[in-house]
């Protein structure tokens, strides 16, 4: 098996690319390669990449994820989150290869008040959102074997994510208000890489009945909290590691920190479609965070 990973800088590519070797051979690409990157739509450096490596599953990990710079950086945001994948899905259709694509919760407008399904309306708030949906649709219509795994409040032990922004600033501060308003799963990007593992060893093992529940599958940590909850959480166990300068930390809403981005108030995902189709269940985001943590520290 040839696992072609894009993104290995990222956090959730990072992951992938240190645990994916039991899969088979693992052959990454990154932002470095910028005519394949940042031009998807020069079908020639797509076509070597895939003509030379051959590669039996294809995962990208590659995402515009500046959510308030997206707003004035549109053209950016759906070549990343958007054309890229499409072209993706067109290589993979021609090579018979299977496609796992990370997309958002984002995608939801956070109108419900009870966790959304794979089947519910999309309606984007914002333009990463909307790049995000773009994304999917282009794989969609492709026809090419995929899964598109939406997860949510991504976050882990390296890059730019809230835990480490958090970190980060209860060490400078005395003082911090976060908003309570916004309700999602926090998800560790080292979970999000083992289950994608456990889907690929499934489709390497029986690849006909993995390909015919191809589709949109919802992939987050289990329970929600907001995100003042998810910040004194963080604290209160990373006060177990290390002294912060941190002392107040205040709860807020969303009207008091305006961005430019609207986010959804509520976007916690029903994941039971990919635990009843592939047994893949996550843990609760509670575990996950002190693991990490645990990482962190260690």
């Amino acid at each position: 098996m040839r696992i072609l990973i894009f993104g290995p800088s990222g956090q959730v590519g990072y992951e992938l690319a240190a645990n994916a070797g039991k899969l088979g051979k693992v052959i990454t690409a990154g932002r470095s390669d910028a005519d394949i990157i940042m031009d998807p739509l020069n079908k020639d450096s797509l076509d070597k990449l895939f003509t030379d490596i051959q590669p039996n599953i294809i995962i990208n990990a590659i995402a515009y994820t500046a959510v308030d710079k997206a707003e004035s950086d549109q053209e950016k945001a759906f070549l990343l989150n958007s054309d890229f994948p499409g072209a993706l899905a067109d290589q993979c259709e021609k090579l018979d290869c299977l496609l796992i694509h990370y997309s958002t919760d984002f995608v939801f407008d956070g109108t419900k008040k009870e966790p959304w399904s794979e089947d519910d309306d999309t309606n984007p708030l914002s333009v990463y959102g909307s790049s995000k949906l773009a994304g999917e649709k282009a794989i969609e219509i492709s026809a090419c074997s995929y899964f598109i795994l939406r997860t949510s409040w991504v976050y882990g032990e390296r890059g730019g994510n809230f835990l480490l922004t958090m970190l980060r600033l209860g060490r400078e501060r005395d003082a911090l208000s976060i908003v309570d308003d916004q309700i999602g799963s926090p998800t560790s990007s080292h979970d999000i890489a083992m289950a994608t593992i456990s889907l690929c060893e499934q489709y390497i093992e029986n690849p006909e009945a993995v390909k015919a529940q191809k589709g949109i599958y919802h992939l987050t940590s289990s329970g929600s909290i907001s995100w003042y909850g998810f910040a004194k959480s963080i604290f209160d166990s990373a006060a177990n590691h290390e002294s912060l300068l941190l002392k107040d930390l205040s709860a807020i809403s969303s009207s008091e920190y305006p961005t430019a981005a609207t986010r959804p108030a509520y976007s916690v995902l029903n994941c039971e479609k990919l635990a009843r189709n592939f047994n893949i269940k996550m843990p609760n985001w509670k575990d996950s965070l002190e693991q990490c943590i645990q990482r962190l520290y260690n």
